[in-house]
């Protein structure tokens, strides 16, 4: 598709063949170009020298699931003892 945005290409080789079949498994909704996008902001967050660090990553990824008052308790009573 046309475009006057910059392209960029990556061949999948190696490590960077790995990473993307890893995450192809975990978000299988996304095209390769998306998840290509995706490690990129992931890396970027976590750079340091950017002004992010670790913990800005960490509150970037968390919070998907919210889970009901309890669950963790009902977990607990649900293990053998």
């Amino acid at each position: 598709m046309p475009t006057t945005k910059q392209r960029i290409t990556i061949t999948a080789t190696g490590d960077i063949k790995e990473i993307l079949a890893v995450e192809a498994r975990l978000h299988p909704d996304l095209a390769p170009s998306e998840l290509v996008a995706m490690l990129i902001r992931r890396g970027h967050l976590a750079d340091d020298s950017v002004g992010h660090g670790r913990a800005d990553l960490v509150r970037a990824l968390a919070g998907g699931v919210e889970y009901p008052v309890g669950y963790l308790q009902t977990l607990r009573d649900e293990w053998p003892d």
